[in-house]
This record gives structure tokens, C-alpha cells and sequence, in this order.
């Protein structure tokens, strides 16, 4: 969905979304998450001197990746949205230090405004860094692989020293 920045009225444009996650999963390729759900989504959006603000929230089912344990699991993503588009050439920034404010400004090329992909932005950008499928997950033993959620693997403790390396134990260093 793109909306024309042109036919923003003064009081700001509130939009009611909920496009199918097919249609999203389209725009994100592969980005290691899957949408499971329509992506839905209640935005404002303002029109001021040069510059363009999206305001909302956004809400989306993922199913992701566990990175301890490799199982699938579902997770709920409630995303506050608050973006701030210039309008205008892009000023170059080389030799200058970014100030806060200016961190969260977006430039806009064109008069449109592509609310598909700022959706999609804000669902990468809202994706944990390291998926867990519960906190209390014990992943996987790092020698066999098998699942330590479902009990104790057949791998000799973590302190056991294998018996054919025990006479180097008792070698010393001059």
C-alpha cells in the first residue's frame, strides 16, 4: 500500500491496516521469520513543514527459529511505530556527528510513502537478536546434539577426563 504524501490533509490521514502476511512475506524474502498472520497496524500520519510523521502501533505473528534448541516456535510481535520522513535533498552527513534527534529521521525520495515496507522495517527492526522459544530452554549438547529439554544425553559430564589422556596429567613443566 503506498499513500501520496500530496493527499495528506492538514488534520493527518489515519489509516486502519491489516494486510496478509503471503502478501508481506512477499516484500521480506528471506529474512529468517515467517508471518503467520495478517500484519495489522493503526497508523496517523502527519504532514508538516517538510516533514512526514507515522504514528501507531503494529501487531504480527512470527514463527521463528529457536537459536538453542532449532525448534519452531510462534512469537507475538506489538510494535509502537513513530517515524519522522524529511522531505528535500539529502544533506550529506560525512565530517558530521548525528545528533539523537536526527537519528530517527528518514529521508524521502518521491511523494509516496510505501507503508508496506515501513511494516516490514518495524518487524525486522523488532525482532529479538537471539530467538528463544522459552527462557528456561536448554538448547542442545554441544557434542551429540541432542535435545537437553527432553533430558540428559548420553555424553560423559563436562569435568570427566577421558582415561587415555590421564598420564599426561602427571607430566610437569620445568
Amino acid at each position: 500500500m503506498k499513500v501520496d504524501i500530496r493527499d495528506i490533509p492538514a488534520e493527518g490521514l489515519r489509516l486502519k491496516i491489516a494486510e496478509d502476511g503471503i502478501d508481506m512475506q512477499a516484500i521480506t524474502g528471506e529474512m529468517g521469520f515467517l508471518i503467520t498472520s495478517p500484519v495489522s497496524a493503526n497508523l496517523l500520519l502527519l504532514k508538516s513543514d517538510g516533514e512526514i510523521f507515522v504514528r501507531g502501533d503494529m501487531n504480527a505473528l512470527l514463527k521463528l527459529r529457536c537459536a538453542r534448541c532449532l525448534k519452531e516456535f510462534e512469537h507475538i510481535i506489538n510494535s509502537d511505530i513513530d517515524i519522522v520522513y524529511t522531505l528535500g535533498p539529502l544533506h550529506s552527513v560525512k565530517g558530521k556527528e548525528l545528533i539523537q534527534e536526527e537519528v530517527n529521521i528518514q529521508h524521502l525520495s518521491g511523494d509516496e510513502i510505501d507503508i508496506n515496507a515501513v511494516l516490514v522495517e518495524q518487524l525486522s527492526l523488532d525482532m529479538p537478536m537471539q530467538p528463544v522459544c522459552r527462557t528456561t530452554c536448554k538448547g542442545l549438547c554441544p557434542k551429540c546434539g541432542a535435545d537437553m529439554n527432553l533430558g540428559k544425553c548420553g555424553c560423559p559430564p563436562a569435568g570427566h577426563i577421558d582415561s587415555r589422556f590421564t598420564k599426561l596429567g602427571e607430566l610437569k613443566l620445568k
